[in-house]
């Protein structure tokens, strides 16, 4: 029984981080728009999780939401059109230089 609950535990606790593949090493949280966001970034990309639960938000609300949190934590720009996903994970690319 107790492996079974730690296998449970372990299996969480992995749901709201970023996959090790992605190269994402940095996290912080954030809430813009009413959504609460786990976001996971390096140098170029950010991953913005969604954290709270909400009815059926809507789309683009939540993108928008996303890259404003995203910004926050990151310090960094999110690039102009490169945010894609859904109402769960949003993807995109950061411009950390200004430029």
């Amino acid at each position: 029984m107790i492996p079974a609950v730690l296998g449970l535990i372990v299996l969480l606790s992995a749901c709201n981080a970023a996959h090790p593949l992605d190269g994402l090493r940095r996290s912080g949280t954030a809430s813009a728009g009413g959504h609460s966001f786990r976001v996971n970034w390096n140098a170029t990309d950010a991953q913005a999780t969604r954290t709270n639960p909400a009815w059926r938000p809507g789309l683009a609300a939540v993108i928008a939401a996303s890259v404003a949190a995203t910004e926050e934590v990151t310090g960094c720009a999110v690039k102009p059109g490169s945010a894609i996903g859904d109402i769960a994970l949003v993807n995109m690319s950061l411009d950390c230089l200004g430029g």
